[in-house]
């Protein structure tokens, strides 16, 4: 798998993307997988430890470098 990673993403343009990959043509679990991830902290809940991110993992791997590169900001 080829993985796109998005980090500081609100989950709804996360799911916005999602929706994009499906109208683009692609089906989930053939084509891609994905995983929203909120933010993390420590166990004293105070410290950050990763940010939100998205995560997206292809089967193709130019799918993976064209979205790279589509969704760099």
């Amino acid at each position: 798998m080829h993985r796109v990673r998005i980090l500081h993403i609100a989950p709804m343009a996360a799911i916005e993307l999602k929706d994009q990959l499906l109208s683009d043509g692609l089906v989930i679990d053939r084509d891609f997988v994905w995983k929203y991830t909120q933010a993390q902290y420590d166990n004293d809940g105070c410290t950050y430890v990763a940010p939100k991110q998205v995560t997206f993992e292809f089967q193709d791997p130019a799918m993976a470098t064209f979205y790279q590169l589509k969704w760099s900001r």
